[in-house]
């Protein structure tokens, strides 16, 4: 659901009947997401087949390849290419790679996507397929130790098969549906379930400095200290998504979350700490977020955290306002302003 922040990313999208394309299921790509920087993936205007996909990307590949600057690593990304080249220079190069002319079309003659429902991969849920279920299993900050992992792979074996997702939580599909109680059991067992609060259903963390030489912070760590503080004090009735990432390179994609993070060191001692964004989003959400407090230390961040969501709920427009929206009317000045101590005096200590 976040192909538009990826180098190469494809869509399944639904041709309207006035185009004059045949029906059946096809894909628009976009080239050159990079949020990190400020860069939506921007699309290129073709459309694929499914079977004209993997071609496509493999093209794609070779002329950045062929055509990229590999010697700098702070610039060996698909996006100085584009913006060096442009869409139709880069397109055309591409095409001489394909065994397959791409068909054009625009974005316009293609039904618009429905809003993605924030936190639905979380849970049991029927699948089109009659009789069969998918369910959501939560990874807490997206770790999950080697016997967690085997039990998970017994299970699957068993029941249906494992996927990945980009909010870092698996789902299993294929359940039959008689057999979903037992899925749970055996989740349970793990020490995992299929439930999330609305702050753990959307937590995203990096690496951080734990593995990842970059990183300032403990992202894994310090999201679940986040998470542990913020779901004993309140309680959302709209799920937030926090992303925690340790540098710029945005691994864990700050800018497009609600609350997106980003790890740096504070003061002559140099603690763990995080700027603070607001407002990110992707899909229908499409829009980066906004620094809102700088050099933040971690040991004042969940505080402050819960201040931010805590003045959300009391000032949104009604309960059905996202934080997304909510942010999004308002100023960053209006934003620390409705967020300060004084205006929440229960949560000033």
């Amino acid at each position: 659901m976040l192909e538009d922040t990826n180098d190469i990313g494809f869509a399944a999208v639904r041709v309207e009947a006035e185009s004059g394309i045949d029906s059946g299921v096809y894909f628009r790509m976009q080239l050159s997401g990079i949020t990190g920087h400020g860069d939506f993936a921007r699309d290129v205007g073709v459309l694929l087949t499914p079977e004209q996909c993997l071609p496509m990307a493999i093209a794609v590949v070779r002329v950045f390849i062929a055509s990229g600057d590999r010697t700098d690593r702070k610039r060996a990304r698909l996006k100085y290419v584009l913006d060096a080249w442009g869409i139709d220079k880069f397109m055309a190069k591409v095409e001489t790679e394909l065994p397959f002319v791409p068909l054009r079309l625009s974005l316009s003659a293609c039904a618009r996507r429905q809003p993605v429902v924030k936190h639905g991969h979380i849970g049991i849920h029927p699948q089109k397929q009659l009789g069969l279920c998918y369910a959501g299993i939560v990874l807490p900050a997206g770790r999950i130790g080697t016997n967690d992992m085997r039990g998970l792979a017994d299970i699957a074996a068993e029941l249906g098969t494992i996927r990945l997702t980009v909010w870092q939580n698996l789902i299993l599909s294929d359940i039959p549906a008689g057999r979903v109680p037992e899925l749970e059991a055996r989740v349970a067992a793990l020490g995992l379930g299929t439930k999330a609060s609305g702050i753990r259903g959307g937590l995203v963390a990096c690496t951080g400095n734990i593995g990842c030489k970059f990183a300032a912070t403990d992202t894994k760590g310090q999201a679940m200290i986040i998470a542990n503080y913020l779901d004993s004090r309140i309680a959302l009735d709209q799920p937030v998504n926090i992303h925690l990432t340790g540098c710029p390179n945005s691994c864990a994609q700050h800018y497009v979350g609600d609350i997106g993070l980003l790890g740096i060191k504070v003061g002559d001692d140099m603690v763990d700490g995080y700027a603070v964004m607001v407002g990110g989003g992707a899909g229908s959400e499409r829009s980066l977020a906004r620094e809102i407090y700088v050099n933040v230390p971690m040991v004042e961040l969940p505080q402050r955290l819960e201040r931010m969501l805590a003045a959300y709920v009391a000032e949104r427009r009604d309960a059905t306002e996202s934080f997304h929206d909510f942010t999004a009317r308002h100023a960053i000045e209006e934003l620390k302003h409705i967020f300060e101590p004084t205006r929440n005096s229960c949560l000033t200590q």
